[in-house]
């Protein structure tokens, strides 16, 4: 599950209008070698996660990324190979390079697949961190289908009745086309909270619901700088969901699993990451009327929002709601960056670009 900021976090960061992040962003990565059309996904799959208000997603990963480049872990001109297996199924070797890149590939084939097939299903390997899920299953939405992915992270829920953890907050995503709105959107991962925050709360002081982290030894506890693991969502339930889609990625891409899968940060940046994807996409027409299925869609939606609220001022809200609202504000006002994260970028536009491209000061706003 990605992190969102809170628009009171927000309030004092400087703004950055979509479209000039997204253009420094493919600019930084063509100069560093990236080929062009990854660079292009690449980038336009960081501002989006952006815009949604995904922040530990998006373009704040774009020094890593660019620092993944230069240190080997990732493939900037790959040779991606795809197979089909079956009539709805195929594989794609990802040729470890961007995430984003795969996995616009593998949906790109789900799709094909699916028009022909009414489903599609595309196991990815040798990939690596692929960033927010619905990046993709938009896409399938946007072919009025239902966009369904999976990915594998490195081992940080604690495994019930242990005190290690052995898989991670494994994500999953669905998003379906709806009749007048942007599409439904579910992507979480299986725990209640994630590291990023975790270490946000430890910066800021603040102490932790319960019910969220575990410390070294396995038990739970709410002060954020003795967490080491996360606890799954409903326990046992959450660290058997987190085990299924273990066994999508890893196990039938034959990428490792569980324990297993490499780390995203702290490891030598010249390692592989070898991870696994699995990209789904439903044909609605397969199934019914499409325009039927977006509109009761649409009235599912409506009558769950139409539900009574507890506390004045909160409203009921389904899945993606938020990001919908993010995407709404940051649409007009800009992206709110982090000054630090403005600065690695201009520092790296500097070696890469030879100039300043975004600046820190509050005129970005």
């Amino acid at each position: 599950m990605a992190d969102k900021t809170s628009c009171a976090e927000c309030s004092d960061l400087p703004r950055v209008p979509a479209a000039r992040l997204e253009e420094t962003a493919r600019q930084l990565l063509g100069a560093a070698g990236v080929r062009d059309d990854v660079a292009e996904v690449t980038a336009r799959g960081l501002v989006w996660t952006s815009l949604r208000g995904i922040d530990s997603h998006g373009i704040r990963l774009l020094p890593h990324y660019l620092e993944g480049v230069r240190g080997g872990r990732l493939t900037p001109d790959p040779n991606m190979r795809f197979e089909r297996t079956a009539p709805a199924t195929g594989l794609l070797d990802a040729d470890h390079t961007f995430g984003h890149a795969a996995g616009m590939t593998a949906m790109g084939h789900a799709i094909g697949l699916a028009r022909e097939a009414g489903i599609g299903a595309v196991s990815v390997h040798n990939s690596s961190h692929c960033g927010a899920l619905s990046f993709f299953a938009h896409e399938a939405a946007r072919h009025d289908m239902v966009g369904i992915v999976f990915t594998h992270a490195t081992a940080r829920v604690k495994t019930p009745a242990s005190n290690r953890p052995f898989f991670g907050n494994n994500p999953i995503c669905l998003v379906a086309p709806m009749a007048r709105e942007e599409p439904f959107c579910f992507d979480a991962a299986t725990t209640g909270i994630t590291f990023n925050a975790v270490k946000a709360a430890a910066a800021a002081g603040q102490t932790l619901p319960p019910g969220l982290v575990a410390d070294a030894a396995g038990m739970e506890t709410t002060d954020p700088a003795e967490a080491a693991q996360l606890l799954p969502i409903g326990d046992y339930k959450g660290f058997g969901l987190s085990m299924m889609v273990d066994i999508l990625c890893a196990v039938l891409s034959g990428m490792p699993a569980g324990d297993q899968v490499s780390p995203m940060f702290g490891a030598p940046m010249s390692r592989k990451r070898y991870l696994g994807q699995f990209f789904c996409a439903l044909n609605v027409a397969a199934f019914r009327d499409v325009g039927a299925f977006k509109a009761e869609l649409q009235d599912l939606a409506e009558r769950v929002r139409a539900e009574p609220a507890i506390r004045s001022g909160v409203p009921v809200l389904v899945p993606g709601d938020p990001e919908k609202a993010a995407w709404a504000e940051r649409s007009v006002q800009g992206v709110p960056v982090p000054r630090h994260v403005l600065d690695e970028i201009d520092t790296l536009a500097r070696d890469l670009l030879t100039r300043e491209v975004l600046g820190s000061g509050p005129e970005l706003s």
